[in-house]
């Protein structure tokens, strides 16, 4: 039976993304240049996600390979994370999951240093959410140190993996969790297909 259900955040609580709404049209070519250089090195994104890289840190990388200062940069991001929402139905869905069906909810995301300082806050998702994991705070992927990002949220549920669900868009992820034993449903922007797997799930 499930008595908890994590869910991802990028892509699955929020289609959202960094910078985009600020950067584009107006500045396609830095917003493109981010997206192969930063977003697209895998090395440098995970060492953000992991905070061995603060967002001052990749400022610096990004204002010393393009024309951009770092100070627009902070400015743009600033105003990009007030914009930042969570899917109404996804929302939704974690709200009844906890308040009528009594399931145990939490939030684990590989995330950067700005989602525990911005978005957390402003999202309020604490109040949400029984637990909130986010890999810059553990200096951790899902995947990395066996899991650990996964162990602390258990611990903070009081619950066994064999009784919670992972909701996440990444085929990676899903598969560790179910390896570790839990139960997992690969999302993709099917919101229908996801309730009809809880309520045959429960």
């Amino acid at each position: 039976m499930i008595k908890a259900i994590l869910f991802d955040f990028d892509g699955v609580l929020s289609q959202d993304r960094f910078y985009e709404e600020m950067l584009l049209p107006h500045h396609q070519e830095l917003y493109n240049w981010m997206q192969k250089n930063i977003f697209g090195n895998e090395d440098l994104f995970r060492q953000w996600m992991r905070n061995e890289l603060k967002t001052d840190d990749v400022h610096k990388i990004i204002a010393s390979n393009t024309n951009y200062k770092e100070s627009f940069l902070d400015e743009v991001l600033s105003e990009n994370l007030k914009s930042i929402r969570l899917d109404k139905e996804m929302l939704n869905l974690a709200n009844n999951l906890k308040r009528k069906h009594h399931k145990k909810v939490a939030l684990i995301t590989n995330n950067v240093d700005v989602f525990s300082s911005v978005i957390a806050k402003n999202l309020k998702l604490n109040d949400i959410f029984d637990v909130v994991i986010n890999s810059a705070d553990y200096g951790c992927l899902k995947t990395e140190e066996g899991g650990r990002l996964f162990d602390e949220a258990l611990s903070f549920l009081s619950e066994k993996i064999e009784n919670c669900l992972l909701i996440d868009d990444s085929f990676k992820n899903i598969n560790f969790f179910k390896q570790k034993g839990g139960h997992g449903f690969l999302y993709n922007n099917n919101f229908k297909e996801l309730t009809n797997f809880l309520k045959q799930a429960s």
